[in-house]
């Protein structure tokens, strides 16, 4: 069991380094260290244990995000009782990080690799093979065995580890996005030893295994919960209007949404972002940006995108390249490493194609019938996986129906463009004696744009009450709602 010595790390935080084994078949050999951040409990003489955190990706720095705005996370009385911890997770952050090339900038040469990019003519095919091809060479050149270590199972196991370590009995835990599926390896593992758990955009374990030559997030309906969201969005926006939604301006935002695709398919337009050099803007773009961060999964910035939609639609490259300026300052901390973090874990726990032609093949069927628009990023975005010379040691691809100690709470929005409301609902008929919390609005996520989903979370994390079944949430406010009107004095 490692020691594990916290040092301040400023601003009420601690971290330290937590040495666990390198290869779980043998426990007693080499070593691998993992880094992690703390924000103790506020009532130490009260607290109930360490609540993990994962933030998804897969490959997103725990510690660091934590750092950023663990102390704006939760409740004050959930941070009362709770140590918040995030662990980076094997290869991400500063444990062991899968580095494949030099210096970081360098990944922005391989756009089709690292999922910033997808082909569209068979040029740019050939090209993004051979770019897939020479990033997992580089990789597994590079950081050798380690690639066979890296995935879901060795992270729950480090968990596991960790919790002993800490002196809890259960390992609690909040997953984002693919840390729910982190939650659920756990749950079925350890069923025994998992305290409280909630998955907050829930992903559908689909997404590990599945019939031979298909795509893991196409079998996990990301591309499907994208197409619906962006039918959402059109909704809503031409409910909203010009004033609140500037992609209204033409009356109809999906037939000014398809030719603006069909527009930028033929003749993408010429953007430079703070001064840098231009660079096209075209349908990959579009899409890429349409389902990101910075486009439909974060409801608040859906104003925001709605202005570069329109700005596109008119050629108005320089607001363009003004949004694009705001949007990127949006980009969570530590990400240099997170694109080959990302293929290492996606590549390591889930069955893709061997066949890069195969990628083309299910990208156009989804996106002519299946996900409009969405099909081609989300195939694509394993492409790497195709050239992958890795494999975790050990992986979980089931059962998932295991009964656990305690309940586990999942937490979905209407419309998820990454993990569709009805992977929550396939996840919760999988697992026993676990509540589904409906939050009725749009997003990646909910706990952070409902204070009712946050208050029940709290209250579950608190006393491991569960919401009554079939209980909806409301959004705090819309994404084109008018913003609160500011308080004013009443005169004496």
């Amino acid at each position: 069991m490692p020691v594990i010595e916290w040092r301040d790390a400023g601003d009420g935080y601690q971290e330290a380094t937590a040495a666990v084994p390198y290869d779980y078949a043998e426990p007693r050999g080499r070593s691998l260290p993992l880094h992690m951040v703390r924000l103790p409990a506020a009532d130490p003489a009260h607290r109930i244990g360490t609540l993990f955190l994962n933030y998804g990706g897969p490959g997103y720095p725990a510690a660091a995000t934590l750092r950023a705005g663990g102390q704006a996370m939760f409740p004050a009385e959930v941070l009362a009782r709770y140590d918040l911890v995030g662990v980076d997770q094997r290869g991400t952050g500063q444990s062991s990080p899968v580095r494949c090339v030099d210096d970081p900038v360098e990944l922005q040469a391989l756009p089709y690799a690292t999922g910033d990019d997808f082909p569209t003519t068979p040029v740019e095919e050939a090209e993004a093979i051979a770019q897939a091809r020479r990033l997992a060479e580089a990789c597994r050149a590079r950081n050798g065995d380690l690639l066979d270590h890296i995935g879901t199972l060795p992270a729950a196991r480090d968990l596991d580890v960790l919790r002993a370590a800490l002196g809890d009995s259960r390992i609690n835990l909040v997953g984002f996005s693919y840390g729910t599926f982190l939650g659920q390896v756990l749950a079925n593992v350890f069923p025994d030893r998992v305290g409280a758990l909630v998955l907050d955009g829930v992903v559908d374990p689909a997404w590990a295994t599945g019939e031979d030559d298909s795509i893991s997030w196409l079998r996990a309906n990301a591309d499907r919960g994208s197409a619906e969201t962006l039918q959402e969005f059109f909704r809503s926006c031409a409910e909203a209007g010009p004033q609140r939604c500037a992609f209204a301006a033409g009356g109809d935002p999906e037939r000014a949404y398809a030719e603006l695709a069909e527009r930028l398919r033929a003749e993408p337009l010429a953007v430079s972002v703070a001064g840098g050099p231009a660079r096209p803007f075209g349908y990959a773009e579009l899409t890429r940006l349409t389902f990101s961060a910075v486009g439909l999964y974060t409801a608040p910035l859906w104003p925001l995108f709605a202005e570069l939609l329109q700005a596109a639609s008119v050629g108005d490259t320089d607001t363009m390249a003004e949004v694009l300026a705001v949007v990127r300052q949006f980009a969570p901390p530590g990400l240099e490493d997170y694109p080959t973090a990302n293929a290492a874990i996606a590549c390591a726990d889930t069955d893709n194609p061997d066949d890069p032609q195969r990628y083309r093949e299910l990208a156009d069927l989804h996106d002519e019938s299946v996900a409009p628009y969405a099909g081609s990023p989300w195939a694509y975005g394993t492409l790497t996986c195709a050239f992958w010379h890795g494999q975790s040691t050990e992986r979980h691809t089931g059962p998932w129906t295991t009964a656990t100690r305690t309940p586990v709470l999942l937490i979905s929005t209407r419309h998820d463009p990454a993990t569709p409301y009805r992977s929550a609902v396939r996840v919760h008929d999988l697992l026993p004696d676990s509540a589904l919390l409906i939050v009725d609005g749009v997003g990646h996520g909910a706990l952070a744009s409902s204070p009712c989903a946050m208050h029940l979370a709290g209250q579950y994390l608190l006393t491991g009450a569960t919401p009554a079944a079939g209980t909806v949430c409301p959004q705090d406010r819309g994404p084109f709602d008018p913003p609160p009107a500011a308080p004013t004095e009443e005169p004496s």
